[in-house]
């Protein structure tokens, strides 16, 4: 079952993107992320929503155990503070 995890805090759109790409240098192959995005909050722009889609929650813990999955949450707590977590399972999605 597919796996999403919010997270939701204040920053700047610029130090936000430079800790994806940071993540993702650090992390390599061996993340199990399959997809991030970023968001604004359109009716408060100093609040970030970053969707973090994962294949399944199984994959989501084993990268939650990868080094720099740990080290890169240490930085954005650092960072941007205190950072609201929602997990979700993704129970179906329609495209249209």
């Amino acid at each position: 079952m597919k796996f999403l995890q919010i997270m939701e805090f204040q920053a700047s759109e610029e130090a936000a993107e430079n800790e994806l790409v940071n993540y993702f240098a650090s992390a390599g192959s061996k993340t199990t992320v399959s997809q991030v995005t970023l968001c604004k909050d359109r009716d408060n722009p100093e609040i970030l929503i970053q969707i973090v889609e994962f294949n399944s929650y199984e994959d989501a813990m084993v990268n939650n155990e990868l080094d720099a999955t740990q080290e890169a949450s240490k930085d954005e707590a650092q960072i941007f503070g205190e950072i609201a977590f929602r997990n979700l399972d993704v129970l179906s999605v329609h495209k249209i």
